[in-house]
């Protein structure tokens, strides 16, 4: 599909007769010696379709996170003989994700692969969930991950390269990592730090060059069930809490070996919302990275970097449309570059939006329990899917909020490049102003413009860049207020 079009219409008359801009001209932000970059991308693609990759690409995102289950790919049951390191081994099952790596590479997205689960055989527990692995040995997961690795290492029959790996999913939730807990004492941290150090240094050893992601933590902490984010990452990086956090006593076992930290911050609110002291929702970030740089400061992370990036591979809310109980459109736009907003102001690196497409209808289901944050609409068949307006507001974001001095604006080009962007406000039923913002070479652009527009909370503003609009902002910006992330 082409890329999404339209200039919205204002809610409000009121908004048509508000002042413009100072008189059309250039105000240029200030140049960074070293752009702060935002890239985006989208988790999970579930298919292998051509069509789907298309879709992507639509949304300006340039990553794509896809999921390589080990329990699906291993045989289920360990064999006799085998060599679990050998991606040619006839055991394994490569099919449906050589399918995905192909297209997406084709699409020109970069792939990330998530390696979840784990056989029965390579697990601790008997009768464990595949994708909520129970004990799961760091030996077997790292002759998988040397496996994986070399299979998409560029030089193996004729598949494309695969550099981003990410080793399981939000081990400090009982629906994905058993056990949590024995007795009263927290114990997924420490067995991830093992499983953790294992996948990496099987994926290293294929391409030192490959970046290894830290499996995405959620955001809240439940009594007896799940271990928030903030209390996991002190246990697993042996760092004590304080301001500033200080590492705790020992070599915390050689340390923990990833080269990127990822958060899954879904808020009960909005962009703005904070969680519990334990928890990490989108208006907590800064105090993961305060944690993060602390435990860098204390060599505690043996990584590729001397700052930890910090990544989100997931994030959305529910749309209603579909979801009666999720977010009214409107809205949704709104905290959508919101979203992005905060997580590139508090130094996340990269935004992934959950997910590509609405899941599928289950009448005997409440929406409640089903999952309606796609940036497009569910359809019997692909082509049939429709973009959700959220989808522009996630390509190309627009923050324009009146603080003392004038309109900030905050944005960022739809194609993630630098050039000229146009911001403009709403006056008379016609978007007027002409003040030329120059975005880096990440694409981002911000800007303080000293106007009164916006200061009485009516009116809208956008920005265009190489013929492409942003949605309108409003100036009477919605706050926060308790949103269930799923409806």
């Amino acid at each position: 599909m082409g890329r999404p079009t339209g200039i919205p219409r204002p809610r409000h008359a009121a908004a048509l007769l508000l002042v413009t801009l100072v008189s059309a001209g250039a105000f240029a932000a200030p140049a960074n010696a070293s752009p702060r970059p935002l890239t985006t991308g989208v988790s999970y693609v579930y298919g292998s379709e051509p069509l789907e990759f298309e879709h992507v690409r639509a949304t300006g995102a340039t990553m794509a996170l896809g999921l390589l289950r080990w329990w699906a790919v291993a045989p289920k049951a360990q064999p006799a003989s085998w060599n679990p390191e050998d991606p040619a081994d006839p055991h394994y099952e490569w099919k449906d994700i050589d399918l995905w790596v192909e297209h997406a590479v084709e699409a020109g997205l970069t792939p990330v692969l998530q390696v979840r689960g784990a056989p029965t055989w390579a697990q601790g527990c008997p009768e464990t969930e595949h994708d909520a692995p129970c004990k799961p040995d760091p030996a077997a997961l790292e002759a998988f991950a040397k496996a994986a690795a070399r299979r998409y290492s560029g030089s193996f029959g004729g598949l494309p390269r695969v550099r981003y790996w990410q080793g399981l999913n939000e081990p400090n939730l009982s629906l994905f990592f058993q056990p949590q807990f024995e007795g009263s004492t927290p114990v997924s941290p420490l067995l991830y730090r093992a499983l953790i150090n294992a996948f990496y240094a099987g994926i290293k050893s294929v391409d030192p060059s490959n970046l290894v992601l830290a499996a995405g933590l959620g955001p809240i902490a439940v009594p007896k069930f799940t271990i928030g984010p903030m209390r996991f990452a002190r246990i697993l990086l042996c760092m004590q809490g304080g301001r500033p956090p200080k590492p705790a006593p020992g070599d915390c076992e050689g340390g923990v070996h990833f080269d990127i930290f990822d958060i899954h911050p879904y808020t009960t609110g909005g962009p703005t919302h904070e969680g519990g002291p334990n928890d990490v929702e989108l208006g907590d970030l800064e105090k993961l990275q305060t944690l993060l740089a602390a435990a860098d400061r204390a060599g505690r992370i043996k990584g590729a970097f001397k700052r930890t990036p910090l990544w989100i591979t997931e994030l959305s809310w529910d749309s209603n449309p579909p979801d009666p109980g999720g977010l009214p459109m409107g809205i949704l736009t709104q905290w959508t570059s919101e979203a992005l907003y905060r997580a590139w102001k508090a130094g996340v690196e990269n935004f992934f939006w959950f997910s590509l497409v609405d899941f599928e209808p289950e009448p005997n289901r409440p929406f409640g329990e089903t999952l309606q944050s796609g940036l497009y609409f569910w359809a019997p068949t692909l082509a049939a899917e429709q973009p959700k307006e959220n989808l522009r507001a996630f390509r190309f974001p627009l923050v324009a909020i009146h603080r003392r001095g004038g309109l900030f604006v905050w944005g960022r080009t739809p194609t993630g490049t630098g050039g000229r962007v146009r911001v403009q406000v709403l006056k008379g039923g016609r978007w007027r102003g002409r003040r030329t913002l120059r975005a880096d070479a990440a694409g981002i652009f911000t800007a303080t413009l000293p106007t009164q527009y916006g200061r009485d909370r009516r009116g809208f503003a956008r920005a265009t860049y190489g013929g492409e609009s942003s949605l309108a902002f409003p100036m009477r910006r919605v706050g926060d207020f308790i949103q269930p992330p799923f409806g």
